[in-house]
C-alpha cells in the first residue's frame, strides 16, 4: 500500500482525539499485527520522525507509514516490549530484529511518541528509558 496511491491508508482519516493511554493501546496492536492503517489513524497529518540532519527523516504522515512500509518489506520486525503512558504521550522500548544485524543499528531502543490533540505529532528516538519518559511527561 504505498502512500499517495488510492490504496493508501492516509487518504481521508477521520481525526479522533485519543488519550494517551488509547494512543498506547492501538501503538501496540499495530506493532504486533504490523497494521499500517491502523499506525497512520495515530499519526497527525504533519507528523515527524527524525533528526532534520538524518536523511531519512519524516516530517508527514505519508512519509512516516512510508519508511514503516519499506522497512517491513526489509523483512525488519519490531515489537513492544515496554510501554509507559504519560502526559504529553507514550514512551515504548522496541526490540527490533534486522535481517541484517550489525551495521550499527540497535536492538533494543526506546521510542517516544508525543501526543497533540490525541494525534501523534512527533515520534523521537532515545537510547535509555528515562530520557524517553521524560520526552512525554510535563
Amino acid at each position: 500500500m504505498p502512500c499517495d496511491s488510492d490504496a493508501c491508508c492516509c487518504v481521508e482519516l477521520p481525526v479522533q482525539v485519543r488519550t494517551p493511554q488509547a494512543v498506547a493501546d492501538h501503538l501496540r496492536s499495530a506493532f504486533t499485527t504490523k497494521d499500517l492503517r491502523e499506525l497512520g489513524l495515530l499519526l497527525a497529518t504533519d507528523a515527524r520522525w527524525g533528526d532534520d540532519d538524518h536523511p531519512d527523516k519524516c516530517r508527514s504522515r505519508a512519509d512516516v507509514i512510508g519508511t514503516f512500509h519499506r522497512l517491513l518489506g526489509e523483512g525488519v520486525e519490531g515489537e513492544v516490549t515496554d510501554c509507559i503512558v504519560r502526559e504529553k504521550g507514550v514512551a515504548v522500548r522496541l526490540h527490533v530484529q534486522w535481517p541484517e544485524p550489525g551495521q550499527g543499528r540497535g536492538v533494543d531502543f526506546y521510542q517516544a511518541y508525543i501526543v497533540d490533540g490525541g494525534l501523534v505529532t512527533e515520534i523521537q528516538r532515545h537510547d535509555d528509558r528515562r530520557s524517553a519518559i521524560a520526552a512525554v511527561s510535563h
